[in-house]
């Protein structure tokens, strides 16, 4: 019941967001509809599956070999700028 609850409104958000798309120009109203179709059949197609277990997000893969970028804390200082003959 919750899970058709949650689509549901899933399904209302999306519309609203359409609409909103649609009155500011950002989309016309046929790409609206369009999205509305794939969204509807979407969940649709979900709720009609079994659902065995709940489906964990992948992490995003990070590259190996690249340096996190750090920035200078309190105790670091910057070096100061060489000076000009």
């Amino acid at each position: 019941m919750q899970n058709k609850l949650t689509k549901t409104i899933i399904g209302a958000v999306i519309a609203v967001a359409l609409a909103v798309a649609v009155s500011y120009g950002l989309i016309n109203q046929q790409t609206a509809d369009q999205l509305q179709t794939k969204a509807s059949q979407t969940l649709s197609d979900n709720q009609a599956a079994p659902q065995t277990a709940p489906q964990q997000p992948t992490p995003a893969p990070q590259a190996p070999n690249q340096p996190a970028p750090t920035q200078p804390g309190p105790n670091q200082q910057n070096p100061a700028p060489a000076p000009r003959p």
